[in-house]
């Protein structure tokens, strides 16, 4: 309870901060919700929380995300640093457990403009790293690399999709992971997406659809919400997920871009 109560604090403060930011609306480029990532990456001086809350209806039980958070920041005008933690509370068997998953620590790099039948190109890299004893946690180093692509077919309509292999504290090993998701931008403040995605460490391993929608409060504050279902080893899987995405401009980028 003390760690929730310490969380939303720390959101409500960061929220308050976003708040104070330019009305003027821009487009804000997150990594949520869903599956895929965007091939997109924040300008340095720029700093993005992206922050949500998962719950995980399994076969053998239920899996929550309290919460999962992703930091961005640019290292360059084509590169950033990511750090993602999760709060995991585990019920999917006997031995359920409360802990942190473990750490990733990243970067994306942006390699290629979209330009016809090109798509836009992101990779994507991070390096796991054990922080606890929950069964997540194999206590051995993993590593993740993932290619991101996007097509922008009109103005409001986007396509994107990745390929790539994550690391499974679970399996102690890579698996494979694809996603195809497709981008609807109702308005200038919303937007819907679907998305196909699988996860396999051997065939046909978990395949699922989900969807959801993006609202922009203000020009640096998103909310989302999004839900899915799965199949793995003839079991269906459901879940849903809620949360928000905020940028925050340091000092010196302000005083750079507005003397």
């Amino acid at each position: 309870m003390k760690k929730i109560i310490v969380f939303l604090v720390f959101s409500l403060l960061v929220i308050r901060l976003a708040y104070s930011q330019s009305d003027e609306l821009n487009e804000l480029t997150v990594d949520r919700p869903g599956i895929a990532e965007s091939p997109f990456t924040v300008a340095p001086g720029m700093f993005q929380f992206e922050t949500g809350f998962d719950y995980y209806s399994r076969s053998a039980g239920n899996l929550y995300y309290l919460p999962v958070m992703l930091f961005r920041t640019g290292l360059s005008k084509s590169a950033e640093l990511r750090i993602t933690a999760r709060q995991i509370m585990d019920r999917t068997d006997n031995n359920s457990f409360n802990g942190i998953a473990p750490l990733n620590i990243g970067v994306k790099v942006h390699i290629i403009e979209e330009s016809g039948w090109i798509p836009e190109t992101d990779i994507l890299t991070n390096l796991v790293i054990p922080t606890g004893n929950t069964s997540a946690n194999s206590g051995f180093l993993g590593h993740e690399i993932l290619l991101l692509f996007q097509h922008d077919l009109t103005t409001k309509i986007a396509i994107n999709y990745n390929m790539g292999y994550l690391w499974s504290g679970f399996l102690q090993r890579e698996i494979f992971t694809g996603s195809f998701c497709f981008n609807y931008l109702r308005t200038e403040r919303s937007g819907l997406f679907i998305e196909y995605y699988i996860l396999a460490s051997t065939w046909p391993g978990e395949q699922g659809i989900d969807g959801g929608m993006t609202y922009l409060v203000k020009p640096r504050l998103q909310l989302d919400i999004s839900a899915g279902i799965s199949r793995l080893d003839n079991q269906d899987n459901f879940f849903i997920s809620s949360g928000f995405s905020i940028r925050l401009e340091s000092q010196k980028r302000k005083n750079s871009i507005h003397p």
